[in-house]
């Protein structure tokens, strides 16, 4: 009983404050086929809440890999307009969209690089436009996660599958504050406002640069576009003004570095799951915004893809605050997912800038935001640099510096 009331609260959650579910919407779940039971749930908790439909597209990575192991580049970069159609259909339905992650997060390893990289990113380019409504916030969504047996045996090797799953789910409760005895949904009420607390006081400084440094060696300057606004955990629908929560869980505030003002080099204080592969105890130089030099002891090659995966790649789109001492950190696992592992630690992102980090953003097109210090690009990868000794001064429009961050740790 206990495991049903659990997943109960955890999908109610998803449902009411992830996508502020309600009768004038459509949702679609993308899900791996092993969470069936909790998307059964979940799925119940959005027709509780008047949606007008639910539409689930299953996804088997194993099923995946052998598609990309057995097929050549020329016919795993066709992509099917089906798949095209109905993506545009459901943006043009303002349908809400609810991702679950949970699979094996280096079931690509063995893949080879070359296929699985044209896959992909055939896949980015095709979709990317009817991807973008969601990166801009114009419709809501919401990423989270279910566990599966072998996500958890890779993250817990020494326990069985049955007990591994098992810590798993717990790890996932404690870090999005669902538990027995208290509404989940009224508990991120009251971490949204902390974390709204911070933002409120970073944008009441409108620093023009952020200066970090650590004793891994990351000595870099962030210089913030003008205007910038430093967002939470809550985004604002476009066409409907509905607030939504994209990322369950959340510990971070973020905002919109200026593209040509980042010089310095910065390290990594975690390892980076993206596409299936571990990039490990790397760094990267910039120079005017861009990556002029990096290296990493694992996954340079896969590091290199995402720094020159499009023109604007090699730049930086976010920079996010997370305290040292939070939850997901004090957990002390790598999830090797970058939903929990960027809530573990301050991080930067390459690639595109979110438009909600600028004031009046809907006046601007790309090239305006670009103009204006943001960047567009097709990829957005975060990467974590925070640390317990990561200091950060703010720098505002006099010269005056602020401490924002010592120990690991807001100041105010």
């Amino acid at each position: 009983m206990k495991k049903v009331k659990l997943m109960k609260k955890y999908a109610a959650l998803i449902a009411q404050l992830g996508i502020n579910a309600n009768s004038k919407q459509n949702v679609v779940i993308k899900a791996p086929v092993e969470a069936y039971q909790f998307v059964r749930y979940l799925s119940l908790a959005l027709y509780n809440c008047k949606v007008k439909s639910v539409s689930i597209d299953w996804n088997d990575s194993v099923c995946q890999k052998q598609k990309i192991m057995h097929s050549s580049v020329t016919k795993l970069t066709k992509i099917p307009d089906w798949i095209v159609s109905r993506e545009e259909e459901r943006t043009e339905k303002n349908y809400a969209k609810i991702i679950l992650e949970g699979d094996d997060p280096q079931l690509f390893k063995s893949v080879n690089r070359e296929k699985y990289a044209a896959y992909n990113k055939a896949l980015v380019n095709l979709l990317y436009h009817t991807k973008k409504p969601y990166h801009n916030n114009e419709l809501a969504w919401c990423i989270a996660a279910v566990p599966t047996k072998a996500w958890a045996k890779r993250l817990f090797p020494n326990l069985s599958p049955t007990q591994a799953l098992q810590t798993l789910w717990e790890k996932i409760y404690e870090a999005c504050y669902v538990n027995e005895e208290e509404d989940a949904v009224e508990n991120w009420k009251k971490h949204i406002d902390q974390l709204d607390s911070h933002a409120k006081k970073m944008n009441e400084y409108q620093f023009t640069e952020l200066r970090y440094k650590n004793g891994l060696g990351t000595n870099l300057t962030v210089g913030l576009v003008k205007n910038h606004i430093w967002g939470s955990a809550r985004g604002i629908q476009g066409y409907n003004q509905n607030y939504f929560v994209p990322n369950i869980p959340t510990e971070e505030i973020f905002t919109m570095p200026h593209r040509e003002r980042v010089n310095g080099k910065v390290f990594s204080s975690r390892p980076l799951s993206f596409d299936g592969v571990m990039i490990e105890n790397f760094w990267l130089e910039f120079k005017d915004g861009k990556v002029v030099n990096f290296d990493a002891e694992v996954g340079k090659e896969k590091l290199n893809e995402i720094i020159n995966f499009d023109a604007n790649s090699s730049f930086l789109g976010e920079a996010a605050l997370v305290p040292y001492n939070s939850p997901i950190s004090n957990q002390n696992l790598i999830y090797q997912s970058t939903l929990f592992d960027e809530n573990a630690s301050c991080h930067l992102a390459l690639g595109a800038s979110y438009r909600e980090n600028l004031k009046d953003e809907s006046k601007y097109s790309d090239e305006e935001l670009n103009e204006l210090g943001g960047n567009t690009s097709k990829m957005h990868c975060d990467f974590m640099i925070g640390t317990s000794d990561l200091t950060i001064d703010g720098v505002t429009k006099d010269g005056i510096i602020i401490p924002v961050f010592r120990e690991g740790n807001f100041v105010f």
